[in-house]
């Protein structure tokens, strides 16, 4: 459903703690491996970032978007914002979820969380912003049809 003309933030609107697995339409289940541990013994922060790329890439995917290769129609990271709400232990199954919550001209926001199986709220959870971008001529595109057909966002 898009609701044209207005702007919605997840910073005032939910607080990323608040998210629950329920908030999410695309889900991906992911398990955690031995290698992604750290010193420490839980799962590294930057593989965690790597769990949400994995899903930020199939759920393009779904959307039409070919991530592997460029294309004259696809997407560009911007900026992210990450919360981490609690330590990720191996090993640990996930479920992982997607949702557009803010678009724009050129750009829109994907918000993303990571929920262990079976429990309802996130371990970390963040904020993307991707701009639809020509790589052919380098330069930014208007949002796709199929990105406000997918555009979720929190009320306000």
């Amino acid at each position: 459903m898009i609701l044209r003309g207005y702007s919605y933030s997840l910073d005032s609107n939910m607080d990323h703690k608040e998210l629950k697995i329920s908030d999410f339409d695309f889900l991906k289940s992911l398990d955690t491996r031995w290698r992604d541990m750290d010193a420490i013994q839980h799962i590294n922060n930057a593989t965690i970032l790597s769990y949400f790329e994995t899903v930020r890439v199939a759920f393009l995917n779904d959307l039409g978007f070919s991530v592997v290769r460029r294309q004259s129609k696809g997407v560009i990271l911007a900026s992210m914002k990450i919360d981490y709400f609690s330590q990720l232990s191996h090993p640990s199954a996930m479920k992982i979820g997607c949702r557009i919550v803010r678009i724009g001209t050129t750009s829109f926001d994907l918000c993303s969380a990571i929920f262990f199986n079976g429990f309802e709220k996130p371990v970390s959870a963040g904020t993307f912003t991707l701009v639809t971008f020509n790589y052919t001529k380098q330069k930014s595109i208007p949002i796709t049809e199929s990105i406000k057909d997918s555009f979720q966002p929190f009320k306000p």
